[in-house]
């Protein structure tokens, strides 16, 4: 397989460059692009390289990056993805251009008018849950929410092999009666439409996994996403200054060392890979900005996940009807 990915847009392009420096893999071959001088520090030979003369910046408007920047890095790559030159795409530039992008370039699913953006997340558990939407769409219909029950249910049984994920939608409280017009509605779309379906979630259960795929728009999806993301490191960090507050505590934090790291491993972001575009007819990958080598090493595990169970020629055919 053959994945793309984007060397710019991220906030160390030197991590990108130290992980193809080092990558082979017998069956994957990446492709690289960027601009010149990024390109000429990678030396690894089993990289193919695509020179470009642009990059797409954060200031860049997101809905005309493919018609002004069509030399730049991120669109090079997309219309690489569309004429399969590549199999998979992944980049850490701007979500917006990178979303809005795929969209024009690539095209949407058969009635799937808006995608999401969905991720997998930890929890206080050894499971993992999916959440969608993370901010594509920061409003959302809702067959919207409907369709995104559809693909992430795909998405869950094919890349973590679970046969009959549960749904919920995250809501301000459990009861059927519960959020405005838009959850009202695609309560009763879901429950009609899965056996699966759970009813409504609030937000301080996210982490005890509960269930498989929390459902939400993107605007509260993405609220709830970095108050996750935030809460996470604050404890992290509370946690380390405790232990390194006294002669006697320091101690301490030496006998429970072995927890601590499986703490941090748990809920470290980078070891779930990027966040995936569903409902685009080809898979694009996003990964965080502050992407290092290790999120980009999982990055691309997904990929192949994703390659190797069919999971986007599925999507289509679900939605075809197939």
């Amino acid at each position: 397989m053959r994945i793309g990915i984007d060397l710019s847009g991220v906030d160390d392009k030197n991590e990108i460059i130290s992980f193809l420096n080092t990558f082979y893999e017998k069956d994957v071959t990446m492709v690289s692009y960027g601009i010149p001088q990024d390109l000429n520090f990678i030396k690894n030979e089993h990289i193919e390289k695509i020179f470009c003369s642009e990059e797409v910046h954060i200031s860049d408007d997101p809905a005309r990056v493919h018609r002004r920047k069509k030399d730049s890095t991120m669109i090079r790559m997309i219309n690489d993805l569309k004429e399969d030159k590549i199999d998979i795409s992944i980049s850490g530039g701007s979500t917006g251009a990178y979303m809005a992008s795929g969209i024009f370039i690539i095209g949407r699913i058969s009635d799937v008018k808006k995608p999401a953006l969905a991720t997998v997340l930890p929890t206080v558990t050894e499971h993992k849950f999916l959440l969608a939407d993370l901010g594509a769409n920061v409003e959302a219909k809702p067959k919207d929410l409907y369709n995104y029950a559809k693909l992430s249910i795909l998405y869950m049984k094919n890349i973590y092999k679970i046969d009959n994920p549960t749904l919920s939608l995250l809501n301000i409280g459990t009861e059927e009666n519960k959020g405005n017009k838009l959850y009202k509605e695609a309560f009763l779309l879901l429950k009609n439409g899965f056996g699966n379906f759970k009813g409504n979630m609030e937000a301080r259960e996210i982490l005890n996994h509960k269930y498989d795929i929390i459902l939400a728009d993107g605007f509260s999806g993405n609220i709830l996403l970095k108050t996750i993301e935030g809460v996470a490191k604050s404890l992290s960090s509370m946690i380390k200054s405790i232990f390194l507050s006294s002669i006697l505590s320091r101690i301490s934090g030496l006998l429970i060392k072995k927890q601590l790291k499986i703490f941090k491993k748990k809920f470290d972001y980078s070891e779930y890979g990027g966040a995936i575009l569903l409902g685009l007819t080809k898979p694009l990958i996003k990964v965080h900005g502050s992407a290092d080598k290790k999120a980009i090493y999982f990055a691309v595990q997904q990929a192949k996940k994703i390659y190797k169970t069919n999971l986007y020629e599925k999507m289509i055919k679900e939605f075809k009807g197939e």
